[in-house]
């Protein structure tokens, strides 16, 4: 009896907390000055949500699944089931949520694990994301946004949709999907899921995506004698970038603009590394950098410029994270390309620059082989030498490296490195969820990331 009594408590807690209470939301006494406060008041004169009995709206309390459920019922207007067949283990016939509850489930918003809708258990922002996602027929979206929301991530797509549609932002470059969700920001969600005046400003991504060809909302881009932006739907192109757009301020051009350049895009950007000032008795490339432009034709002065690399530096294997650049410099001497791309290894420092290319730090050193990928059918210009250690792979938060001792990864997250493996590796590819390494003996090695 005394435990009935208290799962009955519980529930009529849950409910106080979603109906109206007769006080106006700009009264709520833990209210004053908090950040949500717009949007709490938006959702109250909805008669969505309320506060409790005390005249308090407890803005910084975990949100239950029960809770956010009521919520979304009287936000999207959806009629209860009257006479619902679904029956939950946890979840009496007799509960004030029961007709909630199996509504969101029927509609497909929320649903429990073989019949356990756990009620009573906190949302998670990545829930949330999932929630708000499939409430609002909002698209999936593979657009890498947040530090901390890998590929692998199960609500990876709902938590891009939902940033994407400037629903949901992050603190520093990360989302937290493992956080709990707040009344506040449950609040302040749902608020710009319903009212576009609401949303959040501008859509921001903290991860790069670099390649041959890169896909982004609709556009592909990629190195075609000058840097072509393609539309995916109607397959239109336009060069926004030819090598004459760029001269340097001491009169001397970009050197080479190669179709085998990497391309970078990061928000409405796309990063060049390049190679220039190449020597002429070595052949050798003596400045390297990295060209900024936007993804769009500029028509009037130049919106772009050109970051050069610091006296004696490669500038190699460039990768753009929570709005900073990083990059490797190698300690070998450059007489080495000059010899046949056998395995080496070489200390590689790691660098991080701001934006605009000041504010430079020093991240970390760690041995790599120095190894180039091998394309016949874009033979280099430059010997031995390209933009990319092999031996070196930059994916979402990570960097993969290995040297003659094994494979490692290094999280740009934690600043943590850890072993993965003892071979001896020669190339290196990535999927969602794996780490391929090809051997030098040839053979492929797949790690789950």
């Amino acid at each position: 009896m005394k435990k009935k009594l208290t799962v009955s408590f519980i529930a009529l807690l849950c409910m106080v907390a979603t109906m109206p209470f007769q006080a106006q939301a700009a009264e709520f006494t833990d209210m004053n000055g908090h950040w949500a406060k717009k949007e709490i008041q938006y959702l109250y004169d909805r008669n969505i949500i309320g506060g409790y009995p005390d005249g308090t709206f407890k803005p910084n309390e975990p949100i239950t699944r029960a809770q956010a459920s009521a919520m979304l019922i009287k936000a999207l207007k959806i009629p209860l089931i009257e006479n619902p067949k679904v029956v939950f283990k946890d979840v009496s016939k007799k509960s004030s949520y029961y007709k909630i509850l199996a509504t969101v489930n029927e509609k497909g918003i929320l649903r429990g694990d073989h019949g356990v809708m756990r009620p009573s258990e906190n949302t998670s922002r990545a829930q949330m994301a999932a929630i708000l996602r499939r409430s609002f027929n909002i698209p999936f979206d593979s657009q890498p946004t947040f530090v901390d929301v890998v590929p692998a991530h199960w609500a990876y797509a709902d938590i891009n949709g939902i940033a994407k549609q400037r629903i949901a932002g992050g603190s520093e470059g990360k989302y937290m999907p493992s956080q709990s969700v707040t009344r506040a920001q449950f609040s302040a969600f749902l608020t710009r899921a319903l009212d576009d005046s609401m949303k959040i400003g501008r859509y921001h991504s903290y991860v790069s995506q670099k390649g041959k060809t890169v896909e982004q909302n609709g556009f592909s881009y990629n190195m075609n004698n000058g840097l072509v932006k393609k539309e995916l739907k109607t397959g239109k192109s336009e060069k926004i970038l030819n090598q004459q757009d760029f001269e340097a301020t001491d009169g001397v051009w970009v050197s080479y603009m190669e179709n085998w350049f990497d391309v970078i895009v990061y928000n409405d950007e796309v990063f060049i590394p390049y190679l220039r000032a190449i020597g002429q008795a070595s052949e050798l490339p003596m400045e390297y950098g990295v060209i900024r432009t936007k993804t769009e034709r500029f028509t009037g002065p130049k919106d772009s410029m050109i970051m050069s690399s610091f006296s004696g530096e490669t500038m190699r294997n460039v990768f753009i994270w929570n709005d900073r650049i990083y990059y490797t410099n190698e300690a070998m001497k450059r007489d080495y390309y000059r010899t046949p791309n056998i395995p080496k290894d070489s200390k590689l420092t790691l660098y991080s620059v701001a934006m605009d290319g000041s504010d430079r730090k020093k991240v970390r050193d760690f041995d790599a082989r120095i190894l180039f990928y091998e394309d016949p059918s874009e033979p280099s210009f430059i010997p031995n030498e390209n933009q990319n250690n092999a031996s070196v792979l930059f994916d979402h938060s990570m960097m993969y490296f290995f040297n003659k001792t094994g494979v490692y990864q290094y999280s740009l997250l934690d600043q943590k490195t850890s072993k993965l493996s003892s071979i001896q590796g020669k190339h290196m590819s990535v999927t969602d969820t794996q780490l391929i390494v090809t051997g030098q003996d040839g053979k492929k090695y797949v790690f789950k990331k």
